[in-house]
């Protein structure tokens, strides 16, 4: 059965429910040139932007396919409802969708979380449009290493590069452009195939080189194909539904404006004046994570380059917590602002003050709902790590909307809550298909399998949940094997301090009864469906009604 049968069948029965698994016909690897003889790819970088729909339908028209090479969050931000319906649309009638990083950037340049951060906010936002998970990533300039190929491999990702470029993007005319293609159509001798590089963003690409390139390869005999086709693989690693579109699941991020399609540097726009002598101060504001309005914002001490943190809140008031909106600014102590450490856009950059300055871009920002956005930027105060233990230093990261990004502000601190409850103990998890199943570390040593297995009691199946971690044998965490993020990951369990634990260590447990990975939008998955005992549980992207994922406590 093809994929695109799989989703018709999927929609046929309202299946709201399991991304279809899809296994590669080889391992992901990078290509340069199409397989298959006479057929040419077109591809388009970097929307979604204003031309994807007119690109669309001249290749529907031609009865031709086109692929598109999608950012989240480079000329414009791809949760904007005129985005998500243009990339609906574009797909339904059958051109292929693919992945170009979220914002942009340099990958080689990027750590290796960073890159795994940015191929997944691109991927999520995907699944959450589309219901697909995008089998080619193309990394922007085509710039890429050891490390960005073995990641994507691990993602299941194909790295897709061309081997014609139009220079629409890099300042070649129209005619260069079209030479371009009469050099690639009429070659002598006949080349077998091509893949050639536009950028989705350029008027003069949708409205001039478009449809003269589809005119002259179909009169020249070639197959206007996807990437896909031409290689003879399929186009994305599953295919499902997407999820319903809310406030919650679509998050708008408030940003505009083209950018520069060289560089590929975003430009986004504000409105919010700087401080200046006409700004109306807001004094006395007390900033709270929304996961606890007993946690309040605050600066180690009065002194340029003080750490901004999270700390209890002080119920009488501090000076340390009792922040003032001023224009674009956030002011303590009287002179000193919310600052970026050095002006570093890398998502991660720490948080300080400093002495305010007027119209100093690195203390501009934009109040809007509940994000705190680096006026002309893309990032976000955020809850480092989503800890909310006391002094968790803040950071700046990509908008995404999440909840680490979330804050909420009173005037005063505000009342404190009570204690959280203390943590729960000697429970069994049962995958829901099971009651007489447990999930069960079968020994008390570092690197044990996590599996499923009847329940008989033992201290390997009594879990406790402790802050973000799921503990047993009374200091070991539930523990992602090597913190790979690539869907199938297993698991295990490994020393940790609970309550905290580390980053492969941190869960939460959601209404749904889904076991979701902190900030990963991967959950506890009952690998295969298969309740054998000894079968080992693993990680897989969260869907809404996979009952793999859904899990009694009990």
């Amino acid at each position: 059965m093809t994929l695109r049968l799989v989703f018709s069948a999927l929609l046929l029965t309202s299946v709201r429910a399991h991304l279809s698994r899809l296994e590669y016909r080889a391992t992901p690897q990078a290509y340069r040139n199409c397989i298959n003889p006479n057929d040419v790819a077109l591809t388009f970088d970097d929307g979604p932007y204003n031309y994807l729909r007119s690109i669309s339908d001249q290749f529907t028209a031609a009865g031709a396919k086109a692929t598109f090479f999608m950012n989240g969050n480079n000329f414009d931000c791809i949760y904007k409802p005129q985005h998500v319906a243009d990339l609906k649309y574009a797909y339904a009638a059958g051109h292929m969708m693919a992945s170009h990083s979220w914002s942009h950037p340099h990958l080689p340049e990027l750590s290796t979380m960073q890159v795994q951060d940015n191929l997944f906010r691109l991927e999520e936002a995907f699944s959450r449009i589309l219901g697909i998970k995008p089998a080619f990533m193309r990394p922007p300039y085509g710039e890429y290493n050891s490390n960005v190929q073995s990641i994507s491999a691990a993602r299941g990702q194909n790295l897709a590069l061309w081997d014609w470029d139009t220079g629409d993007a890099s300042g070649n005319t129209t005619d260069q452009s079209k030479a371009l293609y009469d050099h690639v159509g009429y070659a002598t001798p006949r080349l077998s195939n091509a893949i050639i590089l536009h950028h989705e963003v350029k008027e003069h690409t949708a409205t001039i080189l478009v449809p003269y390139a589809i005119s002259l390869f179909q009169s020249r005999g070639y197959n206007l194909v996807t990437v896909a086709e031409c290689l003879g693989v399929e186009p994305y690693e599953a295919i499902g539904l997407p999820q319903e579109e809310s406030a919650h699941q679509l998050p708008a991020l408030d940003v505009a404006a083209p950018s520069n399609a060289k560089t590929g540097t975003p430009v986004f726009s504000t409105t919010t004046a700087p401080p200046g002598p006409t700004a109306t101060p807001t004094p006395n504001q007390y900033i709270h994570p929304t996961a606890n309005s007993a946690k309040c914002l605050t600066a180690a001490s009065n002194s340029d380059g003080a750490a901004v943190q999270i700390s209890d809140c002080v119920s009488a008031g501090s000076a340390s917590q009792s922040w003032t909106i001023l224009g674009s600014a956030l002011q303590i102590f009287g002179n000193k602002c919310l600052d970026v450490n050095g002006g570093s856009t890398a998502s991660g950059t720490k948080m300080q003050i400093w002495t305010c300055g007027t119209g100093n871009a690195n203390q501009q920002w934009s109040l809007s709902g509940s994000a705190i956005q680096w006026s002309g930027r893309s990032s976000c105060l955020d809850l480092s790590g989503g800890r909310l233990t006391n002094g968790n230093v803040m950071q700046i990261w990509t908008c995404n909307g999440g909840t680490n990004q979330k804050w909420t502000r009173t005037t005063g601190p505000g009342t404190t809550t009570p204690p959280p409850p203390p943590p729960t103990t000697g429970n069994k998890i049962k995958p829901d298909s099971s009651s007489a199943t447990c999930l069960t570390a079968p020994s008390n040593t570092n690197g044990a399998k996590v599996v499923v297995q009847p329940c008989n009691g033992s201290a390997g199946q009594s879990w406790t949940k402790n802050g973000q971690t799921m503990i047993v044998y009374g200091s070991m965490c539930l523990d992602v094997i090597d913190g790979s993020t690539a869907n199938g990951a297993k698991m295990q369990i490994w020393s940790c301090t609970p309550g905290s634990g580390n980053a492969n260590q941190r869960f939460t447990v959601t209404a749904g009864r889904n076991i979701q990975w902190v900030n990963k939008g991967k959950c506890l998955d009952l690998s295969d469906g298969s309740l054998a005992s000894g079968n080992q549980v693993q990680m897989w992207g969260c869907s809404s009604g996979n009952a793999n994922q859904v899990w009694n406590i009990v």
